[in-house]
C-alpha cells in the first residue's frame, strides 16, 4: 500500500520537474556577455573614467557584431561602440567616461550587446549612479566694452571682467582681451577681438551656455580648435575663452551695435567664469 502511493506521488511530481528543467534550458542563450573585470552597480561622479573588461562569447556559432551604448534621463540614448565582428569569442576594454548630470544621483545604463551570425543576442546592463549634480555657473551680464579705435573703455582682464579700461591706459599684462581697431575702415566696428596675453578663443555656437558647467566648459574647450583672436562677432555668438590649454569661462555676444563714428560702436555680452 505504502508502495502504491509512493509511486502515485513521484508520477504526480514528474511533470513539476520536467517543467522546471525545460524552463532552465529555456534560459540558456547561445550567446554570453560578460564582465571579467568592473562592476554591474556602482556609484561614480563627474568625470571618474571607470574601466570595464568585456568577453562575448557565441557558443554555436560566430559573433557578427558587438555594441555598447547608454540611457539616462538628461541625454537620453547615447552609442560608445558599434564593432562588426567574425569570431566566436570577443574580448573589448571599455573606458567610459562618466558624464555630468545637472540633478544629483542620476542613473545611467550601460547595455553591452553582442549578436551572433544566426540572430541570437544577449545583452548585459551594468549601473552607474552619478552623485554631486553640476553647479550651473553664476554670469557676470551686461558688460560693455567699446571700439578699438574709440577712447573708451575698449578692452578687459579675465581677472575681473566687469571692470573694462582703456587699452592704452593699462599695462600690457593685464589686457587680456580687447576690440582689435578696423585698419581699412576706422569708423567702422572691426568685429575681431585679440588679446596680449597667453588668452585663447574658440567660438563654439553649439554649447549650451544656459546650463554651462566648469566641466563641461573644459571639456568643450580642450577638444576646440584655440586661437589668439577671435573674428566676424556677432549678436548670440558663445565663445569659449583660457589660458593656454587651461580653460577660463564662456563668453555671450548679447548686442553688437556699429554706429556712424566710433565713440559709440560697442559690443555687449554675459560672462560665466570658472573660479
Amino acid at each position: 500500500m505504502h508502495v502504491v502511493k509512493y509511486l502515485a506521488f513521484i508520477l504526480l511530481l514528474m511533470p513539476v520537474v520536467f517543467f522546471a528543467c525545460g524552463e532552465d534550458n529555456g534560459d540558456i542563450t547561445p550567446v554570453v556577455v560578460r564582465l571579467t573585470s568592473g562592476e554591474m552597480r556602482q556609484q561614480s561622479t563627474a568625470g571618474t573614467k571607470l574601466k570595464f573588461e568585456i568577453a562575448a562569447q557565441s557558443l554555436n556559432s560566430r559573433l557578427k557584431n558587438f555594441t555598447i551604448k547608454s540611457f539616462d534621463p538628461e541625454y537620453g540614448d547615447r552609442s560608445y561602440v558599434d564593432s562588426t565582428i567574425d569570431k566566436a569569442k570577443f574580448d573589448y576594454t571599455f573606458l567610459f567616461t562618466v558624464p555630468e548630470f545637472s540633478k544629483d544621483s542620476v542613473q545611467v545604463n550601460l547595455k553591452m550587446r553582442a549578436e551572433d551570425a544566426e540572430e541570437n543576442s544577449y545583452e548585459l546592463n551594468c549601473w552607474v549612479t552619478v552623485t554631486g549634480g553640476a553647479q550651473i555657473l553664476s554670469q557676470m551680464s551686461g558688460i560693455v566694452i567699446y571700439s578699438g579705435s574709440s577712447e573708451q573703455r575698449n578692452a578687459f582682464s579675465l581677472k575681473d571682467p566687469s571692470q573694462p579700461f582703456v587699452k592704452e591706459l593699462a599695462d600690457s599684462a593685464d589686457i587680456d582681451i580687447f576690440d582689435y581697431p578696423n585698419e581699412l575702415a576706422p569708423d567702422a566696428l572691426s568685429k575681431e577681438w585679440r588679446t596680449n596675453t597667453d588668452v585663447r578663443f574658440a567660438k563654439a555656437n553649439s554649447f549650451n551656455y544656459a546650463v554651462a558647467t566648469a566641466t563641461g566648459i573644459k571639456a568643450n574647450y580642450s577638444s576646440a580648435v584655440r586661437q589668439k583672436t577671435v573674428t566676424g562677432l556677432s549678436v548670440n555668438d558663445i565663445i569659449l575663452v583660457g589660458r593656454g590649454d587651461n580653460a577660463c569661462g564662456v563668453i555671450q555676444i548679447t548686442d553688437v551695435v556699429d554706429n556712424s563714428g566710433t565713440d559709440n560702436d560697442f559690443y555687449r555680452f554675459n560672462i560665466k567664469s570658472i573660479k
